[in-house]
């Protein structure tokens, strides 16, 4: 990469490297595309960088053979073959340290998503396998999200949030978003972890409430909204 090519993809963040820039572009392409075509737009939200920033790094990423060539400006973006493994590979990496973090050195679930975010960048796949295996090969990260140990995350699919269920509903917690470390937070306190069964007492404009066991739980809308439900 050339260095007016690596100071472009350094504008995307204060902490990117090039390489770091490169596998964070091509991880958000991935985990957006489960929900749907990818937008430009919807992309540098996620990121938290500007529609210029995005520009830049999907022009590079077309020259790396990491994203398809658009035809028209109007269309989402996809990965190519090659960015589909990279992101992958980056996902598993994600998890499995979450998991480690967590499970090995007790590390709080609302911090484990920001170690990862830094460490994904530094280890092989081979140091995240051997991980795996000596954590013998969990199937999820502490959040609930599956990790892959192919060149695809299956079975995925969008899962329904607690915000959207009915009162007098009973479900399973699935997952939670781990993105807002204050939220999961907030949430591994009320006892709201993957696994757990919850019932939707009511749900008003800014709280929903729930029971957990004998517990009643009045959750922020914006909390529940992250709490994804099990079928």
């Amino acid at each position: 990469m050339g260095n007016n090519s690596a100071r472009e993809l350094l504008a995307v963040g204060s902490d990117r490297s090039p390489a770091r820039a490169r596998e964070d572009y091509v991880k958000a392409i991935y985990q957006l595309g489960v929900a749907g075509p990818v937008r430009a737009a919807a992309l540098a939200r996620y990121l938290n960088v500007s529609r210029v920033s995005v520009s830049k790094a999907k022009r590079l990423l077309e020259r790396e053979g990491l994203l398809e060539h658009e035809r028209a400006p109007s269309q989402p973006l996809r990965l190519s073959t090659r960015g589909h493994r990279l992101a992958v590979a980056m996902v598993r990496r994600h998890r499995i340290l979450e998991t480690f973090l967590h499970r090995a050195l007790r590390i709080p679930l609302e911090r484990i998503h920001a170690e990862a975010e830094r460490i994904e960048h530094v280890i092989s796949d081979d140091l995240a396998l051997r991980i795996a295996a000596l954590l013998h090969h969990p199937r999820s990260d502490p959040h609930g999200h599956a990790i892959p140990y192919g060149e695809t995350v299956s079975n995925v699919k969008i899962l329904p949030t607690l915000a959207t269920l009915a009162p007098g509903t009973t479900a399973r917690v699935a997952s939670l978003d781990d993105r807002d470390a204050a939220a999961v937070a907030a949430l591994a306190a009320a006892g709201i972890l993957p696994g757990t069964t919850l019932r939707v007492e009511r749900s008003e404009s800014a709280k929903v409430h729930v029971r957990r066991g004998k517990r009643n739980i009045a959750l922020h809308r914006r909390h529940a909204a992250m709490v994804r439900i099990g079928t």
